[in-house]
């Protein structure tokens, strides 16, 4: 009988099971140690870091995307956040094809990771700052009218893209 409860226990800390309560109580408290990047004084992380860590406590999560319109000049995405079978998140992004070089192939793949980062924060991952580091370099980009000191900002990492802002 203690044999079972001591392989039930290791089940349940392998698969990072418990009550959804606990463990995201224990997610959020532990955000801190999500890689961040210090913007004017405010920290932001990244969509992919910050979906990286959502994954250590929930495993069982599956990201529902949705184009909700397109066309040549814009496209609209909704991400939805399950785990389980609970929806517990969801958020909106639009990106105009004409607003950068990457953009112009690459709208629909820059609009659902937006959408992703804005379902992460409405779920309570995020840093100082509700945006993530990628929608801050893309507006800082865009109110410096796309100006560059060295390499054009559309071939830069985005933690180069806010270095050079």
């Amino acid at each position: 009988m203690e044999k079972k409860s001591q392989i039930k226990q290791i089940d349940k800390e392998e698969k990072g099971k418990g009550s959804f309560k606990d463990r995201r109580k224990s997610c959020l408290e532990n955000l801190n140690k999500v890689p961040t990047l210090n913007i004017k004084g405010k920290e932001y992380s990244t969509v992919a870091e910050r979906h990286r860590f959502l994954l250590k406590y929930f495993p069982e999560t599956r990201v529902d995307e949705e184009i909700v319109f397109q066309d040549e000049k814009r496209v609209i995405t909704k991400t939805t956040l399950h785990i389980g079978d609970t929806p517990y998140a969801v958020g909106h992004a639009e990106e105009k094809r004409d607003s950068s070089f990457i953009n112009k192939t690459s709208a629909l793949e820059n609009c659902l990771s937006s959408s992703l980062g804005r379902c992460l924060a409405a779920f309570g991952l995020h840093g100082s700052e509700y945006a993530s580091a990628e929608e801050l370099a893309n507006a800082l980009k865009q109110q410096a009218n796309g100006k560059s000191k060295e390499i054009p900002i559309e071939q830069m990492t985005t933690t180069t893209k806010l270095n050079a802002l």
